[in-house]
């Protein structure tokens, strides 16, 4: 299996094709919300033709490793700078996806020289704008430091679950649509049903963990001082990071192209168009020595 010991953790990773390296990022905020692994993106066969397309589960998600420290945003930026080392490259495209999002725009911001461009979907530049929320939130993580994994895991059942709901989207359309909806959240119960309870005690400890890299980041004020060509895609209809959040990036970002998809909700690459947009950013801004044929 692919794993390497990167910044402090054990990252498993894979790369499929050639060419000019794109990186990209995956969503949500790791533990049990990954699962075994996060899940391979549907566009890498296509985009593997012209690119070196570079997935990773990031630091306490999937079948990376677990590690207690290392959860800044610039930290995790970092830890796909180490990758990139690992690899060989010094500069890359990194493409990142909800929550994935942030950790791309601290890649451009932090580390400007190997960001090539970005590409920012289905994110915004904070985690939050809704105070009870990151208030709750922040005495689940306050739990987890002070009294630890078992406490911070009990009290789901005490005070509720706590953070963004990713599982929220649009109506179903269609019964074919709605019981395809529920498959997936019956494969999400059986894994959680299969999995021992230690191991999810220390899996949400990780998604904790993860959560306090994003808390108080907000890359708002900095979004001006972005250098990399960025590209910017949401859905207006979005019901995990609102629209708003994009249309400060789209607003602020000097070198920004964005196109919003009306009505749309959370997940605008299943648009073919979307991913198109993306093919002709990546391509357009690949260095002209590496141009893939």
């Amino acid at each position: 299996m692919p794993t390497a010991r990167i910044n402090g953790f054990d990252m498993y990773y894979e790369t499929s094709g050639g060419g000019f390296p794109l990186v990209f990022v995956h969503g949500g905020f790791g533990g049990l919300g990954t699962g075994m692994g996060a899940e391979v993106p549907p566009w890498r066969e296509r985009f593997a033709r012209h690119f070196q397309v570079v997935t990773y589960d990031r630091r306490a998600s999937g079948r990376s490793g677990y590690p207690e420290t290392g959860f800044t945003m610039e930290n995790l930026a970092r830890d796909i700078v180490e990758l990139l080392g690992h690899l060989g490259h010094s500069r890359a495209h990194v493409w990142g996806t909800s929550a994935g999002g942030q950790i791309a725009l601290a890649f451009g911001l932090e580390f400007p020289a190997a960001a090539t461009s970005l590409v920012v979907t289905d994110s915004a530049p904070w985690l939050s704008q809704d105070e009870d929320l990151k208030a709750r939130l922040s005495e689940r993580i306050r739990i987890l430091s002070e009294e630890g994994p078992l406490a911070a895991y009990e009290a789901r059942s005490t005070a509720g679950t706590v953070g963004l709901n990713l599982f929220v989207g649009r109506p179903a359309r269609g019964e074919q649509e709605e019981r395809a909806q529920e498959q997936g959240m019956e494969r999400i119960r059986e894994m959680l049903r299969n999995t021992p309870r230690a191991e999810r005690i220390a899996k949400y400890a990780g998604e904790l963990h993860n959560y306090s890299a994003y808390i108080d980041w907000d890359a708002t004020p900095r979004l001006k001082d972005l250098r990399p060509p960025t590209l910017v895609m949401y859905g207006t209809e979005d019901s995990v990071f609102p629209a708003q959040g994009s249309r400060d990036m789209a607003r602020l970002i000097p070198n920004v192209e964005t196109k919003a998809f009306e009505g749309a909700e959370h997940g605008v690459t299943r648009f073919p168009e979307a991913l198109d947009q993306i093919m002709l950013f990546l391509q357009r801004h690949t260095p002209p020595a590496r141009q893939s044929d």
